[in-house]
């Protein structure tokens, strides 16, 4: 299983926990690779996302960034860590993203290899998810009901 993770700020990403945990998990006999993705040109790096079976965000911050939203775009599961999902998620019960954290990373790495066949379509409902609150007609209608409330 192919792990692709990049990251612009390593410590607030929490990469180092990452590499430790795939580490770990392949001393123990996991099948992965995980692919850093830093200082690569914008086509060669989307080329390799498009190759990732997961797509690793962050798993310190507690939000999701744009790497998250890409990776749903593209079709990909998504691991990212999610402190308040009620609050920081459109549409959480919608939302396939796999919250992780730095203290269930290893576990929630080990779910996933054991459930390989589950990212599929997990993959499909991100991009289901994208094309539904994501798009440039998704954003202006939720800004039309804001200024509505604004009276704007």
């Amino acid at each position: 299983m192919r792990i692709v993770h990049a990251s612009n700020h390593r410590r607030f990403k929490g990469t180092e926990h990452l590499i430790n945990a795939v580490e770990l998990l392949q001393r123990e006999g996991a099948d992965l690779e995980l692919i850093l993705v830093e200082k690569v040109p914008n086509d060669e790096a989307l080329n390799i996302y498009r190759s990732a079976d997961v797509i690793f965000d962050q798993c310190l911050m507690g939000n999701y960034g744009y790497f998250a939203l890409e990776g749903m775009a593209l079709g990909k599961a998504v691991m990212c860590f999610i402190r308040k999902p009620d609050e920081y998620l459109l549409h959480p019960e919608e939302c396939p993203i796999i919250n992780t954290h730095i203290d269930t990373l290893v576990m929630d790495l080990r779910k996933i290899v054991q459930h390989r066949d589950d990212l599929n379509i997990i993959g499909r409902q991100g991009r289901q998810y994208i094309e539904k609150y994501f798009t440039l007609e998704a954003f202006a209608e939720r800004l039309q009901k804001v200024y509505t409330r604004l009276g704007v």
